[in-house]
């Protein structure tokens, strides 16, 4: 008998009920992809495999759809595809087009009546498809990137703590899916750790029905990862810690490999750094086990 495959929906549903989260990962190579994958399976994790608007241009959206779907067969455990942060219907529609199962239009920069008006149009074409969709109304500061002279108060200071008393207006009228909250989480990686709202974050949680993500996962303390999956939150995106355990491991491998041509051999060890860390998130978000 065929095993059944659960949704996305279910997949957070799951999460949400047994008290864990599901660790959302970007991908802008195979070697990447190829990690995260045996990561996932390696610790029968359900796992969330996202690419930015950069990312899916760079990887093709019909191509990395395509190979999620058949490494999923392979491995044996949900691996969901997802956009992140989409500033734009059309590369949304793309997405949808291609297959990806979730789909983050991150209108977080517009005004509030043009974010709600795309993403109304969204949600309306993504749940005849039965696709998750996740809204952003306060924009999370900061990049994916390694901020070493940057501490991250400064970084949470450009931005805006999200209102619950908004949030709900807003998780209503759009009718999305996830919410993608910012309660002092920022992307990068700081010269020191992120601090969360978890006051904030529990009167979130009390106040919406749908699922809420933790955007900026890297550099945030295992500790406070922990507790905001104990106050609810079902999602968590990794970039950054990623991308450094690439680069580190790539020039370091080149380093002293300097005659080494073949890239599926000198590759392997940067591939190790990186199924590394995602392994780490994944028994700190407590997925492992869980496909």
């Amino acid at each position: 008998m065929k095993r059944h495959r659960p949704s996305a929906a279910e997949v957070l549903a799951r999460a949400h009920a047994g008290g864990y989260a599901i660790g959302a990962f970007n991908v802008s190579s195979f070697s990447v992809l190829k990690a995260i994958v045996q990561a996932a399976t390696r610790l029968r994790s359900p796992v969330i495999i996202e690419t930015s608007s950069g990312e899916t241009e760079f990887m093709g959206a019909d191509v990395q759809a395509a190979m999620l779907e058949i490494m999923e067969r392979h491995a044996g455990v949900p691996i969901l595809g997802n956009l992140d942060h989409a500033k734009t219907y059309a590369s949304v529609k793309t997405a949808m087009d291609a297959g990806y199962e979730m789909l983050h239009f991150d209108g977080s920069e517009l005004p509030l009546s043009q974010n709600l008006r795309i993403l109304k149009r969204i949600v309306k074409e993504a749940h005849h498809k039965r696709l998750l969709v996740e809204g952003e109304r306060d924009h999370i500061t900061g990049s994916s990137e390694w901020h070493k002279s940057i501490r991250m108060e400064a970084e949470q200071k450009k931005g805006r703590f999200t209102d619950p008393d908004e949030a709900a207006v807003f998780v209503q009228e759009s009718g999305i899916d996830i919410f993608a909250s910012f309660i002092g989480n920022v992307h990068g990686v700081f010269a020191n750790e992120e601090r969360l709202d978890f006051r904030l974050l529990a009167e979130l949680r009390r106040r919406l029905s749908c699922s809420l993500s933790l955007h900026g996962g890297s550099g945030i303390r295992a500790s406070h990862v922990r507790r905001a999956i104990a106050l609810g939150i079902t999602k968590v995106n990794v970039n950054t810690e990623l991308r450094m355990a690439y680069v580190t491991a790539l020039r370091r491998v080149l380093a002293k490999s300097r005659n080494e041509i073949a890239p599926y051999r000198f590759m392997e060890p940067v591939i190790a750094a990186v199924q590394k860390v995602v392994e780490a998130k994944i028994r700190l978000f407590g997925s492992a086990g869980k496909a």
